[in-house]
């Protein structure tokens, strides 16, 4: 397995952004970022593989790949695909008052079995969970390849100025929006679907601080909603309730900290806002097939080299 780091993969900048253009020839083995990415495929097909299973994507997919989640390409033919990187600060920082976007409320939602699984595109619709972990979303269709990658190559050269700024933020806010329908599909003649205000503030909450002592009626008295309307939006909106978000949340969260220090398990348990380590080991081994002290093992050579080869989970 490759671990790739912001370090690595951003070339030691502070970049809101960046856009990376990929041809595989090979099969590309198991690896994680440490960022979230979004993968458009431009050319050619290939086996997609992730700890749910696998499907095979062609031009016009978009995939969502969420910090701390491994993912593998097998059996490429003529694969092409661009990678955008966004970084955990940016989502937290310039993103994070755009929540309502269909591309960063994809970021926010559950259509797939697993906590930490990638997250295919066309996942606004609120279809059973087993169905959209199965289907990686085609949209050649709704989102215009030629029109998108002249704005990814200009995402992918390096910024004139600071990584951070309003022009940077600009390219990426651009890439994003024209790549919204893949994410969002309304019935024609309707505009693309807004997350609900009630949503938007409760995952902006949880993300703020997910080692806090979260309750469900805690996090409705700030948004401020009934708990059992919160978790009803939760549903309809994203296809989990509100602690399952926070258990997917803190999930990261620890696999973070597993990548980044040397604190014991117990001690990034407790970090992470875990009650009990050996809950947490048992949702960490269910999300990523292996147990924490592995993921720790698979990834504490790593250096700053931009991976380290290991065997397979």
């Amino acid at each position: 397995m490759h671990l790739y780091s912001e370090h690595v993969i951003l070339r030691q900048r502070d970049v809101v952004a960046a856009a990376e253009h990929w041809n595989h020839d090979t099969p590309q083995l198991p690896h994680v970022h440490e960022f979230m990415e979004i993968v458009v495929v431009v050319a050619g097909t290939a086996v997609h593989r992730t700890r749910s299973g696998s499907s095979r994507i062609s031009v016009g997919t978009a995939l969502l790949v969420r910090p701390g989640q491994w993912h593998a390409y097998d059996d490429p033919k003529d694969f092409q695909i661009w990678n955008i990187y966004i970084p955990t600060e940016t989502l937290q920082g310039e993103l994070a008052g755009l929540r309502s976007h269909p591309v960063l409320a994809a970021f926010t939602s559950a259509s797939v079995a697993t906590p930490l699984a990638p997250v295919p595109g066309a996942i606004r619709a609120r279809r059973a969970d087993r169905d959209r972990a199965q289907t990686a979303f085609n949209g050649a269709s709704t989102v215009n390849l030629k029109a998108l990658e002249p704005h990814l190559e200009d995402l992918a050269q390096p910024s004139l100025g600071s990584g951070r700024s309003l022009a940077r933020l600009g390219q990426l806010l651009v890439v994003l929006d024209m790549l919204a329908p893949a994410f969002a599909l309304p019935k024609p003649g309707q505009s693309l679907p807004a997350t609900h205000p009630a949503v938007i503030a409760a995952t902006g909450e949880l993300d703020a601080a997910p080692e806090y002592p979260w309750t469900l009626v805690d996090l409705a008295a700030r948004v401020p909603v009934s708990p059992s309307y919160l978790c009803r939006l939760f549903m309809r909106e994203l296809g989990i309730s509100p602690l399952h978000y926070l258990e997917r949340r803190r999930l990261e969260l620890t696999a973070q900290l597993l990548l980044e220090g040397e604190l014991s398990i117990s001690e990034i348990s407790a970090t992470a806002g875990w009650t009990d380590a050996n809950y947490m080991a048992r949702r960490f081994r269910a999300a990523q097939g292996m147990s924490p002290s592995r993921y720790r093992a698979v990834f504490q050579h790593r250096s700053r080299r931009a991976g380290v080869m290991l065997q397979q989970p």
